[in-house]
């Protein structure tokens, strides 16, 4: 049985998808290299290699690293505004936001503003910051504010953390404790939870 001739709609899905799944492999494995090694220590074709997708395709589906560092910190913050959206309650938003330590993403955040990039071009508004607020129960008047502090908690523990420990003197078997103790006072600084069924 001869094979149906594709339409041009069939191919430009299909060439669509092609494009979809590139760019994903790209944001993936700029993540990981960008993490490793700062963005400024790894080269485009680099990341072609790692997501296994021809260099020239890059700046054809993408643009420049610049342009990539920029959709990989929007495709992180979108991600994580949905999984805010889907937490059910603000429990799990601290406890994804402290983590158990630095991630990829925010281990190359690190190296991307320690190698100078400006944080407004890179991201601008966070979809995830506002998506905490939106959380928060609409009395209180400075929920930005206590959003931004618990990011700083959450950011600042899983980058520095056994430094800091160490430096209050804490020894790694009550590092759990002074986890917990931090994401407590996290929560608390995010009042009380609108979805909760105390509230």
């Amino acid at each position: 049985m001869a094979k149906p001739l594709s339409t041009t709609s069939d191919t430009a899905v299909t060439e669509g998808g092609a494009r979809a799944t590139a760019v994903s492999a790209l944001v993936a494995a700029a993540t990981c290299l960008f993490a490793d090694h700062g963005p400024d220590g790894v080269s485009l074709r680099a990341v072609a290699s790692e997501a296994g997708v021809n260099y020239g395709l890059i700046h054809q589906y993408v643009g420049s690293k610049d342009d990539l560092l920029r959709l990989v910190c929007r495709s992180v913050s979108e991600r994580a505004a949905a999984q805010v959206s889907s937490d059910v309650d603000l429990d799990s938003t601290v406890d994804r936001m402290f983590g158990t330590g630095p991630t990829d993403y925010v281990r190359m955040l690190t190296w991307t503003l320690l190698q100078g990039r400006d944080p407004v071009e890179l991201l601008g508004r966070s979809p995830a910051l506002p998506a905490v607020t939106d959380r928060l129960d609409p009395s209180i008047d400075d929920a930005a504010t206590r959003v931004a502090a618990m990011t700083a908690m959450a950011l600042g523990w899983q980058v520095f953390g056994p430094f800091i420990a160490a430096g209050v003197g804490i020894d790694d078997k009550d590092r759990a404790k002074l986890d917990h103790d931090l994401r407590r006072l996290a929560r608390a600084l995010l009042g009380r939870d609108p979805a909760s069924p105390a509230a």
